[in-house]
């Protein structure tokens, strides 16, 4: 059994899902699920602070609030958090900002075309499972009894996991620009590999420059959003970068840079 403290904001949010009807939970879905991605899926719900519920609401929509209180309201009766967060939920109201305002351009990011494929492959991969994960619901739901109906909450379950996983991504690809590998640059940028040399130690590194959607440091795919990838971003060969992590200071000299499809 899971302890109320082990709750993820993920857990919480299916769980709070299930509890709806099926019109309200269709209309809620988006909603929470967007939270969820925002603030971390596997993060402890318990962690959720009044401070970032209004950082989140910088960012919300009319027609969002609804669902957010509605979630926040049942983890507290659940006690899952601490204290009561559903009154923080307010839309923002100051339309000043069109880069804020309902409609605005959303902001593009940077894939490489092997990025990009991997992306729609998950995404079909996805819709697959959707599609198996409804035939599972309907079968379970041919039996009347809901009250002990296990095998339908599961499927329930599973198929608001694979909802959220599919709005994360849909958007993301809706987003997505295929980065030009082809071209030659003397800087450091999207989907170029470098080569480095730890000052510390002497150790040799390489890593491909790609965005955090399709990032994998064992595959030596690197962030370009993190420490290290915005260290070394705009560098050139000869190159001395640097950044901070919580072990301590690292430094990194550049000493070989191959564009795109040239690497």
């Amino acid at each position: 059994m899971v302890e109320q403290q082990d709750f993820s904001v993920e857990m919480a949010a299916v769980a709070f899902l299930a509890s709806l009807d099926s019109p309200k939970r269709s209309a809620h879905e988006a909603a929470v699920q967007k939270f969820a991605r925002w603030y971390g899926r596997h993060r402890p719900v318990g962690t959720i602070r009044p401070r970032d519920v209004d950082a989140y609401c910088q960012t919300l929509v009319p027609g969002q609030s609804a669902a957010l209180r509605g979630f926040f309201s049942y983890a507290y009766k659940k006690r899952l958090t601490a204290r009561g967060l559903a009154s923080r939920v307010k839309t923002r109201k100051d339309t000043n900002n069109p880069s804020r305002a309902p409609g605005a351009a959303p902001e593009a990011i940077q894939v490489t075309r092997e990025g990009l494929d991997s992306l729609q492959a998950q995404l079909e991969e996805l819709l697959n499972q959707r599609t198996v994960v409804t035939e599972q619901m309907r079968t379970a739901a041919a039996d009347k009894d809901f009250r002990e109906n296990a095998p339908l909450q599961a499927a329930r379950e599973e198929k608001s996991i694979i909802e959220g996983k599919i709005l994360e991504l849909e958007d993301t690809l809706a987003r997505a620009t295929v980065v030009d590998e082809a071209g030659v640059s003397t800087r450091i940028s999207l989907g170029d590999t470098v080569l480095l040399t730890d000052m510390a130690g002497g150790a040799a590194l390489t890593y491909k420059l790609v965005d955090s959607s399709e990032a994998n440091a064992s595959q030596g795919r690197l962030s370009a959003s993190s420490p290290m990838g915005r260290a070394i971003l705009g560098k050139t060969t000869g190159d001395e970068c640097e950044f901070a992590a919580p072990a301590g200071t690292f430094k990194y000299m550049v000493e070989r840079l191959e564009n795109g499809d040239n690497a």
